[in-house]
């Protein structure tokens, strides 16, 4: 994958959390969720074993951009 088409998916994440908590929507639950969802939801066909670490480690590191953001109020 390239380093262009990372970038794009990680603005492109970062971009639906912040809309959501925007929207009321506590984003530390849906983060929790998603995390439980990419390890145990077997209805989640889309998620391989190979890759629930790695995109695990890729919310953190959003869920990290978001808190160590500064105040917008």
């Amino acid at each position: 994958m390239s380093v262009e088409r990372v970038f794009h998916l990680e603005q492109a994440l970062l971009a639906v959390l912040q809309q959501a908590e925007q929207q009321g929507v506590d984003i530390d639950r849906l983060y929790k969720q998603a995390i439980g969802g990419l390890i145990g939801n077997t209805s989640w066909r889309w998620v391989t074993a190979d890759h629930v670490a790695g995109a695990a480690d890729e919310l953190e590191s959003a869920m990290r951009v978001l808190r160590d953001r500064p105040s917008q109020g």
